[in-house]
């Protein structure tokens, strides 16, 4: 019983950070484009629509790509942490 248990729990580790990481690239360009939007360039920077649409739409896709740079990083370093040491 105690051996199923332990093995839930780096299930359960896995399943959390994929799911943080699903959350960030979904939520964070969502959250950039409207955001950046409302507060940089149509309030603060008073740009016309399609200029605030244009560079809300860049800063979303650069957003993005931190995200998943932050995923890949994340999962290469993983691999190299289970993979055990060669010995001579």
């Amino acid at each position: 019983m105690l051996q199923g248990r332990a093995n839930e729990l780096p299930d359960f580790k896995v399943f959390s950070t994929v799911f943080f990481y699903c959350v960030t690239i979904i939520a964070l360009p969502v959250l950039t484009f409207f955001g950046s939007k409302a507060i940089l360039f149509d309030g603060i920077l008073k740009l016309d629509m399609i200029s605030s649409n244009v560079y809300s739409a860049i800063s979303a896709i650069v957003a993005l790509h931190i995200a998943l740079a932050m995923f890949i990083i994340r999962a290469y370093s993983e691999t190299d942490k289970e993979k055990p040491s060669k010995r001579d």
